[in-house]
């Protein structure tokens, strides 16, 4: 009996060691998506994907060009497939009818939800891509007014080969310029899992760039050509223009439905004030005339904090920066401290309007992005038990107050301006 079970176990274990592939997929037999667009109409469920195509794979990811025969073109290296379901899972696997490969979405770069969808709510759409086995939560997320489909569809090839990798990419460096942030599917679960429920997520639209011409496409004109009258005048054409996308402000999320909008400074207002600027540039006034100075801001630090007086709740934004002057129109001298601190005054005051514009919008739609609510919670978590309930409330009523420090400390590789004749 003992050899029995002996070699019934050892059986077992040998099955088990030599059955390691038996879920292997061929990658052949793959579709590989880089971006989802998700809407709703009426009560239908719309999933848009874009899949890879396999040449643009093998052929290292440059525009297609029809086998190399041509000059590279602005056209994404994707297919688009559309469906519509019941669910957002029923209309994904519609699109098998379609594609004669199974789609793979653990390479998703990016997820774009549709207006009315997060209007009504992101709910099944975290749930959707939290509960499949193959989406990564690291996959970024945003939001588009209007369709996502017709933005995903509408949106041509720019430097990359995919609007996945091209969103990648403005994730990468949306930080340098300070307008805000990209977060992945976890960042926005982790803000609205958190006490106030409030989450930021950055606007994609479709933004028209001029392409340049190919080699001869400007024509001679003369009269006979151009028919503008002039021997020997050159008639460039109208450039065509390339539709790319870009980060346009950002929507306001209360309890996973979008609630209202910011705008760029608005939300860089907010970017300062949750600590997620990285570098910036400030547009400044010469105090002696109105001709413009820039400041870039190389280091930022932001605080939102929250006090307690007398029964009274009191926000505190403070935000302390540091930058260096880089470009000057006026030809005034700019290294004298007192002017360098006309210019810091202007800096703060400039930031301080940011954020308190982006205070003011978040309030009207009820939206704490700010997180004052998880402020009162890690200092006061019994007042905030009593408070979580009504808190869009309170925090509308919640009287702000907005404290910035700047200090530009050089002023690049120049002291005075250049002006013709100096020497």
């Amino acid at each position: 009996m003992l050899k029995r079970a002996t070699a019934f176990l050892a059986a077992g274990l040998f099955l088990m060691l030599t059955t390691g592939c038996w879920d292997r997929r061929e990658i052949n037999d793959l579709a590989f998506t880089s971006c989802f667009a998700f809407d709703v109409e009426g009560e239908e469920r719309i999933a848009t994907a874009e899949i890879v195509r396999p040449a643009a794979v093998a052929g290292g990811g440059e525009g297609g060009g029809g086998g190399g025969t041509g000059a590279a073109l602005p056209q994404r290296n994707v297919i688009l497939a559309s469906e519509r379901g019941d669910t957002l899972f029923g209309a994904g696997r519609r699109l098998a009818l379609r594609l004669p490969r199974r789609t793979y979405v653990a390479h998703t770069d990016a997820v774009l939800v549709g207006e009315e969808l997060a209007r009504r709510g992101l709910r099944e759409v975290l749930d959707h891509l939290e509960r499949h086995q193959e989406f990564r939560r690291t996959a970024y997320i945003l939001v588009t007014r209007g369709s996502a489909r017709d933005v995903l569809v509408a949106a041509q090839g720019g430097l990359e080969a995919t609007l996945g990798r091209e969103i990648t990419g403005l994730s990468r460096w949306v930080r340098t310029s300070g307008f805000g942030i990209v977060p992945t599917i976890h960042d926005v679960i982790v803000e609205l899992s958190a006490g106030a429920s409030a989450a930021l997520i950055p606007v994609l639209e479709i933004s028209a760039q001029p392409l340049p011409p190919s080699p001869g496409a400007a024509t001679s004109g003369n009269a006979a050509s151009g028919g503008s009258g002039q021997q020997g005048a050159v008639r460039v054409p109208d450039p065509e223009m390339l539709r790319t996308v870009s980060l346009k402000g950002a929507g306001l999320f209360h309890q996973d439905r979008l609630v209202g909008w910011l705008d760029e400074h608005q939300t860089r207002g907010w970017a300062w004030a949750r600590n997620q600027v990285r570098r910036a540039i400030l547009e400044l006034e010469c105090p002696e005339d109105k001709k413009k100075v820039s400041v870039e801001i190389t280091d930022s630090q932001g605080k939102v904090q929250i006090q307690t007086s007398k029964g009274e709740l009191q926000g505190i934004i403070t935000v302390k920066v540091e930058g260096n002057l880089l470009e000057q129109q006026c030809l005034h001298d700019l290294t004298a401290v007192e002017v360098l601190r006309i210019l810091e005054s202007q800096a703060a005051a400039a930031i301080a309007g940011e954020i308190n514009s982006a205070v003011a919008q978040a309030k009207q739609a009820g939206a704490d992005v700010f997180d004052f609510g998880g402020a009162l919670y890690r200092q006061e978590p019994q007042l905030w038990k009593q408070l979580k309930a009504r808190w869009p409330e309170e925090f509308k009523k919640l009287p702000i107050a907005v404290q910035v420090e700047a200090k530009i400390r050089r002023t690049g590789l120049s002291l005075k301006p250049w002006q013709p004749g100096a020497r």
